[in-house]
């Protein structure tokens, strides 16, 4: 080639016979072009006086080295090839990891085969999850602009003063007019709100209160009482001053049967949100007659209005004040959220109130010091069998799901499948659209994406064991990796003397999420997320966010998964939830628990 080359140069002007390339020299380099073009076409051809002089030569190095020349393309082609599709290979896996597999419902890109319907991953808005990974992939390492960690500045104007000593002193009557035994059903929130409920009626009838006991459940299946919960006698002692509290009746009332004298009340006995002149006109005869009366079950048999000023007051002090969980909850909780922040738990007015004496204010050590804490968000994700099977909607999972649902349904519920007999069916998107199916884990994750939650972040997920398991969550992971939860971040000797006790475990969500820098909820319904807003409202000084989402909303907007913009998706959904966060001031038969801000529970500053 180095021959050539050099006897190219010597014939051809304007050729570097060392470089081999054109110089400057107008039509010669064209002419040179040509030249050499027409060389390689026509090796036969008369190529003028110059190239005669070598054109043999050359003929005979091509048919020299020929088969060098083909087997160096051929080698080249391979190698491109390889290239090729090592690529196409490395972009295949990188989509699949980035843009979870679409269900089969015939939404474009699905990329994924399953080897049976069991293992696949539940997706009902595929085409939202791909603009979600490519807007939180996007905006991961960039400067966090979104509000949804803190409230409206209104927030911060209301303080806490359900213990607050009036002018009026409250006080116990001079009267009493008997015993009220109240045995509470439910799990930790339903009980909680059975223990308050029953200060206040405690109150409304002059009655000493024995201190409430919990009914073993075959749901929760906790055998838990009230002492192995909160602090029995903090809880006395924070309420002595308006309602006198015994641990058990006096000796000539334990002999007598309570069922037989008529003084036991159940569920059936009295209407759910009862109002005072039902006890003083149901009740209060009774407890004169009898001297005690036992309350079975009391879920919900106490209003929140009319109810004189007096009794909200009680309601808001129980809950809010009286309620102090037992130090080994506190401990466990403590720890968890450290363990959350990566760091000792800051001394807010919330950790005060959840932690007690096992509150730490400085790092417990240099490393944790430099790293800092960590912000998280905690959701309460409702999407348990019961739940779901009782909504009667469907949920992406095809055949298999809708007949384990139909099973669950005839197994445990079944006035509602007798109710169905009787009643015109409706559609399940019906039914979504009226806002009455649950958030799924998919909704949940594209609703926090929206809101410019960051793929990182890390999410306490406080919830029992979700309908679907991990194929369920995947949609959601895959958004959101750094999902946390209580099992995750204890040990199982921490968590060992919490095993078996569904209440207990409970009490530990209750911390986490009442603690969280925000708290997200998929179910305004839901005891805990009532409670825990509460909490929130009132401990959190204006610094404690609670996400509510309108499911009416939110499922009006998912609906467009098919073409809405990721932009307009996000506008909507941050709209939705800002008109969620509004302060307002307690409604009128609103929960006092949920919704504190009221003259009777907080004071309003300027």
């Amino acid at each position: 080639m180095k021959d050539y080359q050099t006897r190219s140069s010597e014939c051809l002007p304007g050729i570097d016979p060392i470089l081999g390339r054109r110089l400057s020299g107008g039509d010669n380099n064209w002419k040179t072009k040509v030249a050499l073009l027409h060389d390689l076409k026509n090796e036969h051809g008369n190529l003028g006086s110059c190239k005669a002089v070598y054109v043999g030569k050359r003929h005979l190095w091509f048919r020299k080295h020929v088969k060098s020349i083909a087997l160096m393309f051929a080698l080249m082609g391979s190698l491109f090839l390889l290239d090729s599709f090592t690529v196409s290979l490395f972009d295949s896996i990188s989509l699949q990891n980035s843009s979870p597999p679409m269900t089969s419902s015939g939404v474009k890109g699905d990329r994924t085969a399953y080897a049976n319907e069991e293992e696949r991953s539940v997706q009902m808005h595929g085409r939202l999850q791909n603009l979600a990974y490519s807007a939180l992939a996007e905006k991961e390492f960039k400067q966090d602009t979104s509000n949804f960690w803190e409230e409206p500045r209104k927030a911060s104007l209301w303080k806490p003063c359900g213990d607050r000593k009036d002018a009026e002193k409250l006080g116990q009557p001079d009267k009493n007019n008997g015993y009220i035994m109240v045995s509470a059903n439910g799990g930790l929130n339903q009980q909680r709100v059975a223990i308050c409920n029953a200060i206040a009626l405690a109150s409304l009838l002059n009655a000493t209160l024995v201190l409430p006991r919990f009914l073993y459940s075959n749901v929760w299946k906790d055998p838990s009482q009230f002492g192995d919960i909160y602090q029995e006698e903090y809880f006395m002692n924070i309420m002595k001053d308006e309602v006198n509290i015994v641990k058990e009746l006096p000796s000539h009332l334990k002999s007598l049967d309570i069922d037989a004298i008529g003084s036991l009340i159940t569920d059936a006995d009295i209407v759910k949100e009862a109002t005072p002149i039902d006890y003083l006109t149901k009740t209060l005869p009774l407890l004169l007659q009898n001297g005690v009366v036992h309350f079975l079950g009391f879920g919900n048999r106490l209003g929140f209005d009319p109810l004189p000023s007096k009794l909200q007051k009680l309601r808001c002090k129980c809950n809010f004040h009286a309620l102090k969980f037992v130090p080994k909850i506190q401990e466990a909780g403590s720890l968890l959220i450290r363990r959350i922040r990566k760091n000792d738990a800051a001394q807010t007015t919330l950790d005060r109130q959840l932690f007690g004496e096992f509150l730490t204010g400085n790092p417990s050590n240099k490393h944790d010091s430099a790293r800092g804490s960590s912000k998280y968000l905690a959701l309460h994700l409702r999407f348990e069998v019961d739940m779901i099977a009782y909504s009667l909607c469907d949920f992406g999972g095809g055949q298999k799901e809708r007949r384990e649902l139909q099973a669950y349904r005839e197994s445990h519920f079944p006035m509602l499948m007798e109710r169905l007999k009787h009643s015109m069916p409706i559609s399940s998107s019906v039914l979504r659209n009226l806002g009455r199916c649950p958030l799924t884990p998919e909704e949940a994750a594209l609703m926090l994406a929206g809101l410019g939650v960051k793929h990182g972040t890390y999410i306490y997920l406080a919830s029992s064991h979700i309908y679907g398991g991990k194929f369920r969550m995947h949609s959601f992971t895959n958004l959101y990796p750094n999902l946390v939860t209580k099992e995750t971040l204890l040990t199982p000797s921490e968590l060992a003397p919490f095993r078996n006790f569904s209440s207990q475990l409970a009490a530990l969500d209750f911390i986490a999420c009442a603690t969280a820098d925000v708290f997200a909820m998929t179910d305004s319904g839901s005891q805990l997320s009532s409670l825990v807003s509460g909490f929130r409202t009132y401990y959190g000084g204006g610094h404690a966010p609670t996400l509510r989402p309108n499911k009416k909303r939110l499922a009006a907007i998912l609906s467009e998964n098919g073409t809405i913009g990721w932009n307009s998706f996000e506008d909507r959904v941050r709209k939705m939830i800002k008109d969620g966060q509004s302060v307002r001031i307690r409604g009128f038969g609103r929960s006092i628990y949920r919704q504190p801000r009221c003259p009777e529970c907080m004071c309003k500053t300027y």
